[in-house]
């Protein structure tokens, strides 16, 4: 499946962007290309340090509200339940994360921003360079980032079609977020360059 804001009779070449069907037109160049990071997604799509903390606090209050069985099997069953509980869940939100990490390509070239997503319904998004109104860089503290892209109004793409790839909340006006860029300072500026060029 495609959703494409980008004529769809264009003619193809053997230049492709990884794992996205449709070859390049003839002349246009890939710019960059690359996938999130793995541990970027856990950490600020997923959120799995606050869920970490959140698990080590209740599991914590329960041992205390509980610390007069603490020589019984009746506190530390439980416990070990819990334990096992928050890891399994932990676990599922990492290969979540590395789930969409793997099934997610971004490629930006000399005319457009191509975004192949989907973990079960594949789909590339082509976003043509000149509906780019602005972008915005953000960097985390472990040094991965995001991009936001602010497309022309007139230009709009669904959010739900864009998720999680799509800045939180802008649903009248959906922002394409390029997440968990491990040097987003990089890629920023060659999405700028190329805009600037096109």
């Amino acid at each position: 499946m495609t959703t494409s804001i980008l004529s769809a009779s264009a003619p193809r070449t053997r230049m492709r962007v990884q794992g996205v069907a449709e070859a390049l037109p003839p002349g246009e160049r890939v710019l960059w290309e690359g996938a999130p990071a793995p541990q970027a997604i856990a950490r600020h799509l997923l959120f799995v340090r606050p869920l970490t903390a959140y698990f080590a606090a209740m599991v914590a209050w329960w041992m205390f509200a509980n610390r007069d069985q603490i020589a019984t099997t009746a506190f530390w069953t439980p416990v070990g339940m819990q334990l096992l509980l928050v890891g399994a869940v932990l676990g599922g939100f990492l290969c979540l994360g590395r789930w969409i990490a793997r099934s997610t390509t971004y490629a930006i070239t000399d005319r457009r921003i191509v975004m192949r997503l989907g973990v079960i319904f594949p789909l590339t998004v082509n976003i043509p360079l000149r509906y780019i109104m602005g972008a915005q860089v953000k960097r985390f503290g472990d040094g991965t980032g995001q991009i936001a892209l602010q497309l022309d109004p007139k230009e709009k793409l669904a959010w739900i079609v864009l998720f999680p790839h799509v800045r939180p909340w802008r649903f009248t006006n959906p922002q394409p977020l390029l997440r968990g860029l491990a040097d987003p300072a990089q890629v920023g500026e060659v999405l700028r360059n190329a805009t600037l060029a096109s």
